[in-house]
């Protein structure tokens, strides 16, 4: 498979980006994973983007010192990390992403996600499904317009539900997070909803910039 690799830097963060043709993605090439069976039954569009974050997730761990393994498949298909550190992978169209960071004693964990920009249409045909309380009247009062705002929140809540997933275990809904405030370069979620060790009120600033044709925000927690 054709590939492109290039960084960006978040939060002080690496990220690497990961341009990939899937046109050009051939069946062996899946064989590099060591749990290609379990891809068998995929559709080629989704092995070719799952190939894809792989090779950014090692590439990541290489820069984190970790070793050059691709990250597995777990239960709720979420990657699993090599020992010792900890990751994430987010990928849509041609692009993928990931990022990787070292474990220590305490919770430690990253959550990235990369959302193409809404339109318009789209952003008021979302909306219901992501915000909810206060959330859209605190958008409607600040500078952005609408679309973009909400293309940062989605993508923040998303980026914050990846990073608090090995904690909690379990998949949950847009509304267990709320956005308080918005900035040029972070969104800041609360929690409504214990999540694992956070209880509800809990904060997390998250970066995020435009990229490409969309946004990408990171959780580090």
């Amino acid at each position: 498979m054709n590939t492109e690799l290039t960084t960006l830097a978040l939060n002080q963060r690496t990220l690497f980006c990961l341009r990939f043709t899937p046109d050009s993605f051939a069946a062996q090439d899946l064989l590099w994973l060591p749990h290609h069976p379990m891809l068998a039954r995929a559709v080629m569009s989704r092995k070719a983007e799952h190939l894809a974050g792989r090779i950014a997730a090692v590439h990541a761990l290489r820069h984190a010192g970790g070793p050059a393994t691709p990250p597995g498949i777990g239960a709720h298909r979420e990657p699993l990390w090599p020992a010792g550190f900890t990751g994430s992978i987010t990928h849509a169209g041609n692009l993928a992403l990931a990022a990787v960071k070292p474990t220590g004693e305490r919770f430690s964990s990253l959550g990235i996600d990369y959302q193409p920009l809404l339109t318009a249409n789209d952003a008021q045909k979302l909306a219901d499904g992501v915000l909810s309380g206060d959330e859209r009247a605190r958008i409607q009062a600040a500078s952005v317009p609408f679309h973009l705002a909400l293309s940062q929140i989605f993508s923040a809540k998303e980026s914050l539900f990846k990073a608090l997933f090995p904690a909690v275990q379990n998949w949950f809904g847009f509304e267990c997070a709320q956005a308080v405030a918005l900035t040029s370069d972070t969104v800041t979620l609360e929690l409504t909803c214990p999540l694992g060790p956070f209880i509800i009120g809990s904060r997390f600033t998250l970066g995020w910039l435009p990229f490409g044709d969309g946004i990408v925000t990171l959780a580090d927690l």
